[in-house]
């Protein structure tokens, strides 16, 4: 994972500025945001499931809302896999596990942490597990609805210590959604299983996989290692709709400078640095564009 302190040591960013963004980076007790969407997004989806099985709440609507709701829980798995939602760490965890138990419980918390921390470390090079993400167009809905198919692709073909005993870990988790899905199916509840769970989980995939994973790494042929600023893009313009959408990665190369920087945090990480990172490479989304411009440092 990219050091804070390096990360400021690269950019030659001004003494006076360090503190300010060691007091950004600091972790909170427990981080607002990742509490909020997790009570609201599990409090959600309990309660249109429950809705939707006692017949109050059509099974189609019960699917649009969760796969809504399912959604904004990609920041309290992400905030919690980078140690950035609580700073106890069993509570952090704690978070993270309810909110991917939530639409992917046959994934562990171990897993996708190291996967991320893989793609942290080695951003669009041969190593980085979402190179999964890129592809031909016609396969990257796909792609994105299947990220975890991906990761085990990514684990089984270069037989990576950690990743291997993660993969091992996650077997029982596996094991308990598939006889899950066998016994409510047996008893009746296949329609709403595949509606309540199923085609939201995968319909939050894709979303997660194009807005978080894809989206900010479209360019993808220059490595981290080559150039850390141009590895990873910046999405500037209507902010007031672009920041919620995405969930402050908007500012994704922020979160790449300083992977424990709680997402909240982004906006002010960028207007302190802005006038250093000006002076480097980068590649910047101008409103809803999908490419980049490329601006080249002065």
């Amino acid at each position: 994972m990219t050091n804070n302190n390096n990360a400021l040591a690269r950019f030659n960013v001004p003494l006076e500025k360090r503190a300010a963004v060691a007091a950004l980076t600091r972790v909170p007790t427990v981080s607002p945001m990742v509490l909020g969407l997790l009570i609201a997004s599990t409090g959600g989806v309990i309660v249109a499931d429950i809705l939707a099985v006692l017949g109050h709440l059509s099974l189609g609507w019960a699917c649009v809302m969760n796969t809504f709701l399912m959604y904004w829980q990609f920041t309290v798995a992400h905030d919690s896999i980078h140690r950035s939602a609580a700073k106890n760490q069993k509570l952090n965890d704690l978070m993270g596990h309810i909110g991917i138990a939530t639409f992917a419980p046959q994934i562990t918390l171990g897993i996708f942490r190291w996967a991320h921390i893989q793609h942290h470390r080695f951003t669009n090079g041969p190593k980085d597990p979402d190179n999964w993400m890129h592809g031909a167009a016609w396969s990257l809905p796909l792609r994105w609805m299947w990220l975890e198919i991906g990761y085990l692709i990514f684990i089984l073909k270069h037989r990576d210590p950690i990743g291997m005993r993660q993969l091992r870990a996650a077997v029982p988790n596996i094991v308990a959604t598939l006889v899950a899905v066998a016994v409510l199916t047996y008893l009746g509840y296949g329609k709403e299983v595949l509606l309540l769970w199923f085609i939201p989980s995968r319909l939050t995939f894709m979303l997660v996989g194009f807005v978080f994973f894809w989206l900010p790494h479209v360019k993808d042929d220059v490595e981290a290692e080559q150039d850390l600023t141009l590895a990873t893009s910046m999405r500037l313009g209507n902010e007031w709709l672009m920041t919620p959408i995405c969930q402050y990665h908007n500012y994704h190369l922020i979160h790449h400078l300083f992977p424990t920087m709680p997402a909240y945090q982004h906006v002010k990480a960028w207007k302190l640095l802005k006038p250093e990172l000006m002076q480097r490479n980068l590649q910047i989304q101008h409103g809803f564009a999908i490419q980049p411009t490329i601006h080249m440092a002065q």
